[in-house]
């Protein structure tokens, strides 16, 4: 603590925010309980975009939310939370206090919406490579979710994403007596809603793929369902 407010004080409002080479400090004193509940939002501008993960390159920046009492700790009269910056160079950091029930994205501007709406087209131009409750496309290396219409409650859809390595020794090491590898993942954070659609994209990895499986998991009976297997040739 003496350290982190001996440095340079980046930000103030209802917590002061401080900032080493890697590190953002989040401080106030005195400190509450209740502040100890207080969620953060901060958003990543690289000075490249290609250092950041595709599906947030249409909206320019990379985000997170992320709850002070589990980065942080209350003492004496104080308390103090840290958050790791990635390791890429960065233009600029916007960050502050979550209100209940705000989103931890900006408000789109008109241009980046419109780079959706037209990757949505492009998207939807070819044919799916499955259909159940969402459509799935495929360019080479993504994998697009669509709906339309869509919904409040289809934003919180939960997908899982086994995906099986023509070489098993392309995935890690924990992973491959299962012989595939997996990635489960939230629609709302990968994608966005816009006039009646929802679009979400995940990159899929460089090694070979033989085959993929995706589906939905059901939050009322917790099983994952409406599995679909997409072969290699399926692109």
């Amino acid at each position: 603590y003496q350290r982190v407010v001996s440095g340079e004080l980046v930000a103030r409002s209802t917590f002061d925010v401080y900032r080493d080479e890697r590190a953002l400090h989040y401080v106030k004193s005195p400190c509450s309980d209740a502040d100890m509940q207080t969620k953060f939002f901060f958003h990543i501008f690289p000075a490249d975009e290609r250092s950041i993960p595709f599906h947030r390159r249409w909206f320019g920046y990379d985000t997170a939310v992320f709850a002070f009492w589990k980065h942080g700790l209350q003492f004496d009269d104080k308390c103090l939370a840290s958050i790791a910056l990635p390791h890429y160079d960065i233009a600029r950091i916007e960050t502050g206090p979550l209100s209940p029930g705000q989103s931890n994205e900006r408000a789109y501007d008109p241009d980046r919406l419109e780079v959706y709406r037209q990757v949505y087209q492009r998207v939807v131009s070819g044919a799916p490579v499955a259909r159940s409750t969402f459509d799935v496309y495929r360019d080479e290396r993504t994998l697009y979710y669509v709906k339309s219409p869509c919904s409040d409650a289809d934003m919180q859809t939960k997908f899982f994403l086994h995906l099986f390595p023509t070489d098993a020794r392309s995935i890690p090491v924990r992973r491959r007596w299962l012989g595939y590898d997996d990635k489960i993942f939230n629609f709302q954070d990968r994608g966005l809603r816009f006039d009646d659609k929802c679009l979400a994209s995940i990159a899929l990895p460089h090694y070979d793929i033989a085959r993929i499986q995706t589906g939905q998991f059901n939050l009322k009976t917790k099983q994952w369902e409406a599995k679909i297997t997409l072969n290699e040739q399926s692109k």
